[in-house]
């Protein structure tokens, strides 16, 4: 094993993490209100502030980012970033400025032709953890199309969750473990600034775990499937990527053969790019004539990421249901098994379908074979 690959894959989280009580869980939908939470946590922390991003762009909003970062920095809080280097590689050159303000920015897998395999393996997480007082995830990354659109589209649809509490030591540690699996670019930082603390002080009665994922065992999936199969009331599951694996077209398909109410809220092919939709396409004539519900969002690119299981579980975060999610990136989502945070997602999950459009057997089968064919080669592609 090459000493990359050891960097990259030398330190897992063996053990699963529990489920711990005693945290607060709020959600926020729309661009300028979870982004402007996340500035206000990072422009308010004393200690330290860890983010790890996917997609991250050189325009106004994401360099509003840059600039938060490189303030906390210049006033003494250990500031640490994780990037990916596909993902973000618009920012890497601006986000300089946080390394020259005592910061730590590192590239998750850069590119190298060696290595090609590598460049499939990218960072998806959406997660930023401040002092031990405030974190956040979901589905959004730095960029304008959350908050006021990009090239001519309007604003892509997602949720980003607030949590606070104990929970934030799962959230740290998964952190932790991706960011020292990959070289510092400046070994500047000051060794009293390298150990900040979490501070585990309960803040409400959410009972939540972390999920792992991508080079830890793949929690979610696991997860995912087997409450799926074990579901006997509801599966309400939104993504924007639907591109299932057999083993969750089976679980679903089993689930509505018990009875059990399945609903997906997935991109209309008005704004979802024409690829994915039609590669998604390819299953709903499967899954309708099973009783499936299938509505499509159409006010925006539908970008969230949400599942609904029974009354006793719910899953955030950033994974899709699609092979790169399953099988390639690095994700990282959050399990959510106490009644008032499963019906909080519940309820963020019935306002998308009711902006959304229901799908019928009989309109699928009046496709024509042109549109039939485009969607069977998009799925095998």
């Amino acid at each position: 094993m090459t000493r990359i690959s050891r960097r990259r894959l030398g330190r897992r989280i063996l053990e699963p993490f529990p489920a711990v009580a005693g945290n607060s869980f709020a959600a926020a939908e729309h661009g300028p209100s979870y982004f402007g939470r996340m500035l206000d946590a990072i422009a308010a922390a004393r200690s330290s502030v860890d983010v790890q991003m996917y997609l991250w762009d050189d325009d106004e909003l994401g360099l509003r980012y840059v600039e938060a970062l490189r303030a906390a920095a210049a006033r003494g809080v250990r500031v640490r970033v994780l990037i990916d280097a596909v993902g973000s590689r618009a920012i890497v050159d601006r986000i300089s400025v946080v390394d020259d303000a005592g910061g730590d920015v590192r590239l998750f897998s850069p590119f190298r032709i060696k290595f090609l395999r590598r460049y499939f393996h990218r960072t998806h997480k959406k997660m930023i953890v401040c002092d031990g007082e405030a974190a956040f995830t979901g589905g959004a990354g730095f960029s304008l199309y959350w908050s006021g659109g990009k090239r001519r589209e309007g604003p892509w649809h997602d949720r980003m969750f607030e949590m606070r509490g104990p929970v934030l030591e799962q959230l740290a540690r998964t952190f932790e473990t991706d960011f020292e699996r990959w070289p510092a670019r400046h070994a500047r930082m000051p060794p009293e600034r390298a150990d900040a603390k979490i501070e585990l002080a309960a803040a409400g009665t959410a009972e939540l775990r972390v999920l792992r994922g991508w080079p830890n065992a793949r929690d979610f999936r696991h997860e995912l499937v087997e409450r799926i199969r074990a579901a006997r009331e509801r599966v309400w599951i939104g993504t924007p990527y639907f591109i299932p694996p057999p083993s969750l077209l089976r679980a679903l398909s089993g689930a509505r053969k018990r009875g059990v109410d399945v609903r997906l809220v997935l991109p209309s092919g008005n704004h979802s790019h024409p690829l994915f939709w039609h590669a998604s396409r390819r299953h709903y004539g499967f899954l309708l004539r099973r009783g499936v519900t299938i509505h499509e969002f159409d006010h925006g690119f539908y970008h969230a990421k949400l599942a609904v299981i029974d009354r006793d579980a719910a899953i955030v975060g950033s994974s899709n249901l699609d092979y790169f999610s399953w099988s390639r990136n690095a994700e990282m989502d959050i399990l959510v098994t106490d009644r008032d945070s499963v019906d909080l997602v519940a309820d963020c999950f019935e306002a998308d379908r009711a902006r959304g459009r229901s799908l019928s057997l009989r309109e699928m089968g009046l496709s024509g074979t042109w549109l039939k064919m485009k969607d069977r080669m998009a799925g095998w592609f």
